[in-house]
């Protein structure tokens, strides 16, 4: 493990040092196996979580309840904070209270990952009051931060320490923290009982994560997700209109590197969500289908395949197609573009 001075670009100056070494959360980090000095990296790729059917019953695995929102990554330096979505897409002015919040946070650099949710009296989720939240141009104080893992802080990576190590660190920086930022517990619980009653309670699913597993990019076994309700992230491909009024969009999936059908979604639309995504993808005509097509549709308006949805479904048939898909929002923090 590198000296702290070491791990700085710039050497660490004797009131800095004295500030940091102060730090609840740095005294642990800084003697935690696996972690290592380093300079404060730039945007990091998200560990994803797979999806099982259920989950493990280990106890080397903890439980989390799987948020419904959007997957954010604060930075946060002396310079300034920022909050970046799942695309690496700067998204800070969408999250302006959590933003204005991170003074709270006692450390001079530190990078977390968690995800942004409006929360219902209940304590549940309400994804379309997060579209309307985060699209708004004026701060929104519904917005919160459940943060659940911590990759950086001052001069150190712990991406090299185990899951359990790293939420150590993570619940003693976020001490005292008060609203929109809040830490993630997890669960020492049986699997298939937790996940039996988080749907029971109403929430989207769980997921588990094995407590020896380091923080690696991209898609892992080591962090798995059973979800309650099938749904899915789709592309727009088109819309239909019926007498001159929206009837539904053409959705499209991915397979083995081509746009295929995947549906027509007609339900779980408020009119208002009908005017917003008509509004999206009006800007996008295309004269043909961008995807491989199981018959001709005369009522369809093709369109640039850009805009993404999520979509909840009972099921799929055989050639792949959803059953009695519900639309449930825009995932504008998953395109290329929030624009």
């Amino acid at each position: 493990m590198l000296p702290l001075n070491h791990a700085m670009r710039k050497p660490v100056t004797r009131s800095r040092r004295q500030y940091v070494l102060q730090s609840p959360a740095l005294e642990i980090a800084r003697e935690l196996p696996g972690v290592r000095g380093a300079p404060f990296p730039g945007f990091i790729d998200f560990a994803l979580a797979s999806l099982v059917p259920k989950p493990p019953k280990n106890p080397r695995w903890v439980c989390e309840i799987k948020f419904d929102g959007y997957r954010f990554q604060m930075h946060k330096r002396d310079t300034g904070t920022k909050m970046f979505t799942r695309r690496g897409v700067d998204w800070s002015s969408h999250a302006k209270t959590i933003v204005t919040s991170a003074y709270q946070l006692k450390a001079h650099s530190v990078l977390l990952d968690g995800e942004v949710v409006v929360q219902t009296p209940e304590g549940l989720q309400d994804f379309s009051a997060l579209e309307s939240a985060i699209g708004s141009e004026k701060p929104d104080d519904r917005l919160l931060f459940y943060v659940f893992d911590i990759l950086h802080l001052d001069v150190f990576d712990l991406r090299g320490c185990t899951l359990l190590d790293r939420k150590r660190v993570l619940k003693a920086l976020l001490e005292g923290v008060k609203d929109p930022i809040r830490y993630s517990e997890h669960f020492e619980a049986d699997g298939p009982e937790f996940f039996r009653n988080a749907c029971k309670l109403g929430f989207e699913g769980v997921v588990a994560k094995l407590v020896t597993s380091k923080y690696h990019s991209g898609r892992t076994a080591d962090w798995v997700k059973t979800t309650c309700r099938h749904r899915d992230t789709f592309v727009v491909a088109g819309w239909a209109e019926k007498q001159g009024h929206f009837d539904g969009l053409y959705l499209g999936r991915e397979d083995k590197g081509k746009l295929v059908y995947a549906g027509k979604l007609e339900r779980g639309f408020t009119e208002q969500d009908k005017d917003r995504v008509l509004a999206m993808v009006g800007r996008l005509k295309a004269k043909k289908a961008p995807m491989v097509l199981p018959r001709r549709f005369p009522k369809a308006q093709w369109v640039q395949p850009r805009v993404l949805v999520d979509a909840e479904f009972r099921g799929k048939t055989p050639a792949g197609l959803l059953r009695h898909p519900a639309f449930k929002g825009v995932r504008r923090d998953l395109m290329e573009s929030d624009r």
